[in-house]
C-alpha cells in the first residue's frame, strides 16, 4: 500500500460515510457486480443507522490478489482517508479490500492513524481496529480468503494436470487445428452479468477438441511443408491473406481483451504461425504448464520429427527474421538480367503506359511484360513437372537421428554461450570470441539443413502422385511455386532493343528458361 504518489493535503470539514466495492472479473463490462455491492452496503447503512453513503470508491475488473495490480479508486480512498475526508467506510467483506495479509496489516495501521471506522456488510457490524479482537477478525477474514484462493488454485491445477494426463481438453480458447462438431449443442448465456429476467441464451455447437478440424489441420500441414522446403515466412503470410484464411478469433467471433479493453483481431502474424507449428499439441502431445506430460495422447497433425525440424529452422541464427519484401510476382528477384551479367535480378514496376513490366533492379534493362512472362514460366514448369522422369529430380530422403542432432545443436549453443562468458571475464580476446561464434553458427546451420532434409519433403513430391499437373500447380502457394522455379531452372530475360517494339519476338525468345538438376540431399 503506497500513497506517496499522490500529494496528501489535510482538508477541514465534516467527514463522509463512504463505501468501497470491487469485482475481480467483469467480462461483459456491465459493472452489475459492484453495483449490487453498493446497494447492499446502503441497505446495511440504513439498518445500522449510519446515514447515507455519499461517496463510493469502485475498482471493477481488477484483482486484489495480484501484488502489481493498480487499483486507482483504492489508492484514492487511502488518500481521502489521510486528508480527513472519510470518517466511516463500509465494505461487503474483507476480501473486497484485500486478499493478502500484508496489505491488511498496512490498512489497519492506516485506518487507526487517521481514525477511520470500518464496517462489514457480511459480518453485520464493525471491525473495531482499536481492539485486538477487531483487528484479529479483520486479519482472520483476510487469511481465510487468501487460503481459499490458494486452495482453489491448487484444486484447479490438479484438475488441469489430470485432464492433460488423460488426454482431455482443459477448456479455454480453441486451439487452431482442433475441434470437430459432434452434432450436439449447449445453451450458453451471452450476458451472464445481466439481471435474471434480462439474460439471453443461444445454442452453440459442442466440439470434440481431441479431433482435428480437417480444414485447419490441412492449413498447418501446408505451412510446415512450405517452410521446411525453404518457402519464406512472408510468402506463407501473404498466401493466408490472399486466400482470406481466418484465425480462431475471427472465425469463432471471440472477443480479445487486454487490461479490460476489447481488442480487434489482427489476423495472422509470424509469431502466431511459429507458436502453432512448434506447440507439442500439434504433434499429438498433451502439455501442462509448458511441459509435455503425455506423449502421443492425441492424433498428430504433423510428426514430432517435423516439429523438431521447425524448432531448429526458427532457431537458426542465419535465418532472416526481418519483415523483408514479399514478391507479388512469380519470378520477381528470380529472373536474371543478362545486360548486367553479375547476378542482378528483375523486379516489377509499371511503365509509362501503366503496364506492369519486369525490369532490372539496377539499370532498368530488359523491359518485359510481367503477366505474359509469368504465364510463360508457369507453362514451362507445368510441362516439366508432367514428364515421366520427374522422380529422377527428387533428392533422396536423408535418414538421420533427429534427437541426436537436436542435442548437438543444444551443446553447440552452450559452448557459444560459455565463450561469451569467457570473453566478458577477459578469458579470451574479441577475435577468438568472434571466430567461435561464427564457427558455432556455421555448424548449427549445417545441422539444421540435415534436419530439414530428414523431416521435410521436396517441393516436387506432390506432383509424383498427381494425375493433373496443372491443377496441382494451381493449388500451390506462390511461395511454393517460386521455390520450384528456383530449384528447377534459371530464368533470364533477353534484351530486344527499343527499335524492335513493333516486331517483338515471341515470349519464348524473350525469356529464356534453362533447366538445372536439383542437388540430392546428403544420405
Amino acid at each position: 500500500m503506497q500513497i506517496s504518489k499522490i500529494q496528501v493535503q489535510r482538508i477541514d470539514g465534516p467527514r463522509v460515510l463512504a463505501d468501497y466495492t470491487r469485482k475481480s472479473q467483469d467480462r461483459d463490462g456491465t459493472e452489475h457486480g459492484i453495483g449490487s455491492q453498493h446497494l447492499e452496503n446502503q441497505d446495511f447503512a440504513d439498518d445500522q443507522e449510519l446515514g447515507e453513503i455519499t461517496r463510493t470508491y469502485s475498482d471493477n475488473d481488477i484483482s486484489a490478489r495480484d501484488e502489481d495490480a493498480y487499483r486507482p479508486d483504492y489508492e484514492r480512498l487511502l488518500v481521502d482517508m489521510s486528508n480527513g475526508q472519510v470518517g466511516k467506510l463500509i465494505i461487503w467483506d474483507a476480501t473486497r479490500l484485500h486478499r493478502r495479509v500484508d496489505q491488511a496489516h498496512a490498512f489497519i495501521r492506516h485506518a487507526l492513524t487517521y481514525d477511520v471506522r470500518v464496517y462489514s456488510r457480511a459480518r453485520g457490524g464493525e471491525y473495531n481496529f482499536r481492539t485486538a479482537a477487531g483487528r484479529a477478525d479483520f486479519i482472520r477474514d483476510t487469511v481465510n480468503a487468501e487460503q481459499e484462493s490458494d486452495l482453489k488454485g491448487e484444486r484447479v491445477a490438479v484438475a488441469r494436470k489430470r485432464q492433460a494426463r488423460n488426454g482431455d481438453y482443459g477448456g479455454g480458447v480453441r486451439p487452431y487445428g482442433w475441434g470437430v462438431d459432434t452434432g450436439r449443442v449447449r445453451s450458453v448465456c451471452i450476458n451472464p452479468k445481466a439481471p435474471t429476467m434480462e439474460r439471453r441464451y443461444e445454442d452453440r455447437p459442442v466440439l470434440d477438441m481431441n479431433q482435428h478440424n480437417p480444414e485447419e489441420a490441412d492449413e498447418i500441414r501446408s505451412w510446415a511443408r512450405d517452410l521446411l522446403c525453404g518457402v519464406p515466412m512472408n510468402q506463407v503470410l501473404r498466401s493466408l491473406a490472399e486466400r482470406g484464411v481466418l484465425t480462431v478469433s475471427q472465425k469463432d467471433g471471440r472477443k480479445l481483451r487486454r487490461n479490460g479493453k476489447i481488442l480487434q483481431p489482427q489476423g495472422w502474424g509470424r509469431k502466431t504461425i511459429q507458436q502453432i507449428l512448434i506447440h507439442p499439441r500439434t504433434a499429438g502431445h498433451q502439455v501442462y504448464r509448458g511441459e509435455i506430460i503425455r506423449k502421443n495422447a492425441l492424433p498428430a497433425i504433423i510428426t514430432e520429427d517435423e516439429r523438431q525440424a521447425l524448432i531448429a529452422l526458427f532457431a537458426d541464427p542465419k535465418r532472416r527474421t526481418g519483415p523483408g519484401n514479399t514478391p507479388k510476382w512469380l519470378v520477381s528477384r528470380i529472373m536474371k538480367c543478362p545486360v548486367c551479367d553479375d547476378g542482378s535480378t528483375m523486379t516489377v514496376r509499371n511503365n509509362s503506359q501503366g503496364i506492369a513490366v519486369y525490369r532490372c533492379v539496377l539499370g532498368g534493362h530488359c523491359s518485359t511484360p510481367a503477366e505474359e512472362t509469368d504465364r510463360w514460366v508457369e507453362a514451362v514448369m507445368i510441362e516439366r513437372l508432367s514428364r515421366p522422369d520427374l522422380a529422377d529430380l527428387l533428392p533422396q530422403r536423408a535418414t538421420v537421428d533427429v534427437a541426436a542432432l537436436r542435442a548437438e545443436v543444444i551443446a553447440i549453443e552452450a559452448r557459444k554461450k560459455n565463450a561469451g562468458k569467457m570473453y566478458a571475464r577477459g578469458g579470451i580476446d574479441e577475435e577468438t570470441f568472434q571466430d567461435t561464434c561464427e564457427e558455432a553458427d556455421r555448424l548449427i546451420s549445417e545441422i539444421n539443413e540435415q534436419l530439414k532434409a530428414a523431416a521435410g519433403e521436396s517441393p516436387l513430391a506432390v506432383f509424383i502422385t498427381s494425375d493433373d499437373t496443372a491443377a496441382t500447380w494451381a493449388g500451390l502457394s506462390r511461395g511454393r511455386k517460386r521455390e520450384i522455379i528456383t530449384l528447377l531452372a534459371t530464368v533470364t530475360a533477353v534484351p530486344i532493343g527499343r527499335g524492335r517494339r513493333k516486331t517483338r519476338p515471341p515470349i519464348n525468345e524473350r525469356v529464356i528458361i534453362d533447366p538445372i538438376q536439383p542437388r540430392a540431399a546428403a544420405a
